[in-house]
Order: C-alpha cells, then structure tokens, then sequence
C-alpha cells in the first residue's frame, strides 16, 4: 500500500465460500492516541485521544454474498457524549473471481491505499466510516479500489451543500510473481465536491482533483533482520474545477519521493516532499501550499523532509498494537515537527450460528 507500516489498521475485504449461510458478530475497534508538536503556521498542533467501536453483524446468505449492519461510535476523551453515532449497513456481492461490489458501509479510509498527500493518516480514526458505492478488482496483475462516498445528503431548501468524495486507486504488476523484486505502478485519483440543485446555501459549485502516479519497487533481501528495502516515488497533482476559484491556487503539483527498509523489528523511512501550489481537502495539511492555521496564508513553494519510524505487534489474535513516530522538517522556515501514536486495533469475528434457509 503507499503509506507504509499501515497493516495493522487494513481489513481484509473478501468474501469466503464456506461462510456461506452463517451468522457471524464482527467486532472493530481503535483506541488511539496521537499528539501532533507542530509549530509550523501550515498545520496546527494538537493531541488527538479517544476510540471507535463498530459492532456488527454478519450474515453469509450465500458463497458470494455478504450482508453487515451494526453501528459506529467515535468517542473523544474528555468529551461526555459520542461525536459519531452513525447506524451501518452494507451489502457486499462478487459477480465473478476479481470483481465485488460494496454498497452502503465501504471497505475505506486505509484501505483505499493512498499517499498522505491525497489522503491523510489520522482518517483512519476521524473519518473512519464511509458510505456509499465502492467496486473492488482483484486480478493478477492489475488492483482497483472504485469509490464514491456521499458525505453529505441534502434536502429541498437545506441550508448547505451536498458533499461527496470519489476515488480510484490502482495497481499494476508488470512483472506479477514471487520474485525477489516486486514491482508496482500505482494510479491514484481523488476528487472532492461541494454543490447541489436543490439547497439554498448560496454557495458556489466547488470540484477538486487530485491524482498521483509513480513506482513501487520492493527487493526482498532474504536476510533474517533486514527482510526488504524499497523505493516509492510519487508525482502528485491538484486542479481545482470550479466554475469560479475559491481556493489561492487553480493548479498544482509535487513530488515526493521515499525509501524505506522493513525489519524484524521495525519499519523505517525517509522522505522529501516538493510542492508547488499544492491543495488536497483530504491530505495532510503540512504537505499543501495553503494553511489551515491562517487562511489568508499560500506560499508557492512548499519543501519537507520526513522520516517514520513504526512498530507493529500482534499482541493476541484478532488485537495488534501500533507505535509510530514521525518527523517532518521545512528547511526554508526552519520549521522541526514531529507526532507520536499509540493505537490498538481490535478486529475480531465471532462464530453465532449457521442459519437454514426455509425452501
């Protein structure tokens, strides 16, 4: 995936033909701390702290469908009452080997396998539960994730926007096999829209794009410490295609190179970020051009460099734990950020019963 050290918070999205016809409770959860010491005038600083909970059920009516329906709560701490409480359905069905369907609740954030320039990290806990029309591929040499996600439903007269976010994230293997050298051309594109007919906002029609294709190149070293070493490179890009410009920037692009190393222990990387008129609604915003602690604030020219350090352990089946830390370093503002998490992530599915259908 193109954040890397991310496996513990990905599901596993298939279907498997002996669930068929069995009720299962499915139990999703994170707990998670992250403090954020940035003193830049791009992102401010804070610490994040709380947990989700999605409880589900999970019923197999046949060897290639899946129905779910439960609920998501997120829960600050400090905070008395759930800031999401969101009721969850979805309906998941595969038309053939390599092609599924997920309407309603989708297989999201993480695991759409965006860079953190389209798509930041932290959704995983904030924005963790999406809706909407996802189609998953799953082919030899060719991975797809097609989505869109309605954020926001409006009614005749409402007083603001409609708001949705679509996706598309690919993978191609030019040389798919069990190589030492695993190879991957990633395509990525993220649109963002604010509009609707029907609303009495007086807001202006807002799209924005952003896209972002490069090289994956892993090499398995074979050693037992130092298992691989890889490259991910990136050339990133924003449009902005609204009928009139709300944002500083109408176009934009970057480059962000990274290497990486997985150990027994540890993963490891270090990046370098150049932007120029950078904008993504959905990225990290110590990556863009604009800043979220002063609006009236662009600069053209945007340079970082980061490093991660990140540990994963499966501390029981179905429970891992992840510690992460971050640096992200402007040299032209002299700017030394850095973030530090902790957070658990539960993924467990209980067996209930196996359920006879009346002929």
């Amino acid at each position: 995936m193109a954040q890397y050290g991310n496996r513990i918070y990905i599901t596993d999205p298939s279907i498997s033909p002996a669930d068929s016809h069995q009720l299962f409770l499915r139990f999703r959860n994170a707990t998670f701390i992250n403090n954020k010491e940035f003193f830049n005038p791009y992102q401010p600083g804070y610490t994040l702290i709380g947990y989700f909970a999605r409880p589900m059920l999970e019923y197999h009516p046949g060897p290639d469908t899946r129905l779910k329906a439960g609920i998501h709560l997120l829960k600050y701490s400090g905070q008395e009452k759930f800031s999401r409480y969101i009721p969850v359905f979805s309906f998941q069905h595969r038309f053939t080997p390599g092609l599924e369907m997920v309407f309603g609740a989708l297989h999201g954030s993480l695991n759409h396998g965006l860079i953190e320039p389209l798509f930041s990290f932290e959704r995983i806990f904030t924005h963790h539960h999406e809706s909407g029309l996802q189609f998953l591929v799953d082919l030899e040499r060719f991975k797809a994730d097609i989505w869109i996600d309605w954020e926001r439903f409006i009614f005749t007269g409402d007083p603001f926007q409609e708001e949705f976010t679509a996706g598309l994230s690919s993978r191609f293997f030019p040389w798919p096999g069990e190589g030492r050298w695993r190879i991957e051309i990633p395509v990525q594109l993220l649109t963002t829209h604010l509009g609707g007919q029907i609303d009495v906002s007086g807001e202006r029609v807002q799209t924005l794009v952003n896209y972002a294709t490069g090289i994956h190149a892993d090499f398995n070293t074979g050693h037992p410490f130092f298992r691989i070493i890889g490259f991910r490179g990136y050339y990133a890009g924003f449009r902005d295609l609204s009928n009139e410009i709300r944002h500083h920037y109408e176009q934009g692009w970057g480059i962000y190179p990274n290497l990486y190393v997985d150990t027994r222990w540890l993963e490891a990387g270090i990046g370098y970020w150049r932007g120029h008129r950078f904008v993504a609604p959905r990225g990290e915003p110590v990556f863009q051009s604009v800043s979220q602690v002063d609006p009236d604030l662009a600069v053209d020219q945007r340079e970082l460099i980061t490093s991660k350090i990140i540990y994963n352990r499966k501390l029981v089946r179905g429970i891992d734990m992840g510690l992460r830390f971050e640096i992200y370093y402007d040299p032209a503002g002299g700017d030394f950020d850095h973030t530090g998490g902790l957070h658990i992530m539960i993924d467990e599915r209980f067996f209930i019963t196996r359920l006879k259908r009346n002929r």
